[in-house]
């Protein structure tokens, strides 16, 4: 049931987000209504419990209960362990990236659900969670000139309560958390960095929590203090600071754990092999890991070995002395001489032939090397930095690559996460692409449209982040001054759309809030298709499903593999289920 403080969050804005040139204005005298989805019933019905399996469901996340008490004592173990800045950006951390979360799933869950409703599912997911009622101030939406402006006041902050609890009336807001889940959310649902900041704290003395959100620009700063919480790394190349993948940005928990990684190895000589999808990110990585090391005044060389014809391995790797063979007309060195005291990237080495792979293991192993067509030993001092897009133990197991190259180039592997296992960085990264891309070719556009945002934080991108990245350059330069990124601006014919395709069979680039009229088939009493009568039987046309639930799981199980190209692990996320549990259906459907 909703009751009287549920009405905060339940009146619509006038009109919807994607309504380009529009202006949204709520405040007291226009409160949200119950209608509109997702509604506050839609997510509470989202709450379930598995006893059998012992999970909770949230919106189709799994979540924890905690009691109050039990949160407040660690979090005051955190305080007095790590001093108070690092636990306030801890705390911001968590919160950013639960909200960043939510608005993913939400957007997943209800795609063509309105604007409006799509934004209070925020404020209700978290009162949900038992962090916090939230009353509206006032909120103003222009997503086609990229304003945000919103004001706030939360009632019964746990965060608050328990600060108070255990150190007394408090000199700063101490509501860290739950700032931290209303920037990620709104960040994630806009699509541009959004950063909120508690001006009145109860854990203050001041009667209730109140907070002011605005879009990260508009902040005197920047939303710095917001943004160094949820630990965005950047990496420089100094040698090139026009250079478009010299910037890193992330905050997910994977993308986290890769980078804690290379800082730990950094400083060391250990080979590192960076393992991961195309477009992920390796070669940003390989010279982030050659700026943090002690190699960084030393050269950082690169190779993809997968553009060497097998004839030019040799003299491209090693070098070539005068008169090796016609038209050598002088000592070229390879790339190991080259990169001497420093750091050797070679990409895509799966790619090198049997006989490539054991000359580079020489050298590794000998640290020595000899040019084509000489006799002389050359010593090199190199760190060797290598990346794959396959599995070098299936790759060994097939006879493709050597092994003991392999336990050579294993010592320190590093696996960097698909765009997909880390949605929560996707406003972070679109917000930087969409600013440098403006900056590059002198473009003035405010953001993203709602149902642009929507699409993107649930299409599957397997180019991952240079699809990312060339998407948005295409919609800077395609797009007028004064424009916010649509569909229209990401495609460039019938022939260029985004790959993946929504459950109903549209292409992705449909917009997933816009409203569409059902098809002649969707009123259509039978059906040749297991899941057409699967929806007419759960929507009320028809009084049986006159399929089998086998035949229904057969065919949902099939369109998954298919859509993930075969990888159980992604089939299964999408399925809702563990991987050992899609293995086992599989194995019984053959």
């Amino acid at each position: 049931m909703v009751n009287d403080r549920d009405k905060v969050l339940e009146a619509e804005f006038v009109g919807r987000f994607r309504e380009r040139n529009k202006q949204f204005l709520v405040d007291r005298r226009f409160q949200f209504n119950a209608e509109g989805t997702p509604s506050a019933e839609d997510l509470a019905d989202s709450l379930s419990f598995d006893s059998g399996d012992g999970n909770i469901w949230l919106a189709g996340q799994r979540i924890m209960f905690m009691q109050a008490e039990v949160f407040g004592s660690i979090r005051r173990e955190l305080i007095e362990k790590l001093g108070y800045q690092q636990a306030r950006q801890l705390f911001m951390r968590m919160g950013w990236q639960a909200g960043a979360r939510d608005a993913a799933r939400v957007c997943e869950l209800w795609p063509k659900g309105d604007g409006a409703s799509l934004f209070s599912a925020g404020p209700r997911l978290h009162k949900l969670k038992g962090m916090v009622d939230v009353e509206v101030v006032q909120i103003e939406i222009d997503n086609a000139r990229g304003r945000f402006q919103g004001e706030f006041l939360w009632h019964n902050s746990l965060e608050a309560s328990e600060h108070l609890a255990r150190y007394g009336v408090s000199s700063e807001a101490a509501c860290w958390m739950q700032i931290g889940y209303a920037s990620g959310y709104a960040s994630a649902l806009l699509g541009r960095s959004v950063v909120y900041r508690e001006v009145e704290c109860k854990a203050c003395g001041h009667e209730h929590c109140r907070i002011v959100g605005k879009a990260a620009e508009l902040w005197e700063d920047g939303g710095q203090d917001l943004f160094n919480a949820v630990d965005s790394v950047h990496a420089r190349d100094a040698q090139d600071e026009h250079e478009d993948d010299s910037l890193m940005v992330g905050g997910s928990p994977a993308y986290l754990a890769a980078t804690r990684l290379l800082s730990k190895v950094a400083p060391t000589e250990a080979t590192v092999l960076l393992t991961g999808e195309s477009g992920v990110g390796k070669e940003l990585f390989a010279k982030s890991l050659h700026q943090q090391s002690r190699r960084k005044g030393g050269p950082l060389v690169s190779l993809n070995c997968a553009t060497l014809p097998e004839n030019l391995v040799e003299a491209e790797l090693f070098g070539v002395e005068k008169g090796a063979f016609t038209g050598a007309d002088k000592l070229r060195a390879g790339r190991f001489e080259r990169a001497h005291g420093g750091t050797l990237f070679l990409d895509e080495i799966a790619t090198l032939s049997l006989a490539a792979q054991g000359k580079i293991l020489r050298v590794l192993q000998e640290g020595e090397l000899e040019r084509l067509g000489g006799s002389k030993t050359v010593k090199v001092d190199v760190r060797i930095v290598a990346a794959t897009n396959l599995d070098l133990r299936d790759e060994v197991e097939a006879g493709r690559f050597r092994e003991d190259l392999f336990y050579r180039l294993n010592v320190f592997p590093i696996n960097l996460p698909p765009l997909r296992e880390r949605r929560e960085d996707l406003p972070l990264l679109m917000s930087y692409f969409l600013d440098h891309y403006c900056k590059r070719y002198n473009r003035h556009l405010t953001g993203f449209t709602t149902r642009l945002v929507n699409t993107l934080l649930a299409y599957r991108f397997p180019g991952n982040i240079r699809e990312l990245q060339n998407l948005i350059e295409r919609g800077v330069i395609i797009a007028e001054d004064g424009d916010t990124l649509d569909f229209t601006h990401l495609s460039l014919g019938e022939n260029e759309r985004l790959s993946r395709r929504e459950s109903d069979g549209k292409e992705a680039n449909t917009p997933p809030l816009q409203a569409t009229e059902p098809e002649a088939s969707e009123h259509a009493v039978e059906s040749d298709d297991p899941l057409m009568r699967l929806r007419d039987f759960v929507s009320g046309r028809n009084a049986v499903l006159d399929t089998s639930l086998g035949e229904v799981e057969g065919l949902l199980i099939t369109a998954a593999m298919e859509r993930c190209d075969g990888n159980i692990t992604a089939a299964a996320q999408m399925l809702g289920m563990t991987r050992a549990q899609l293995s086992y259906r599989l194995r019984d459907r053959k």
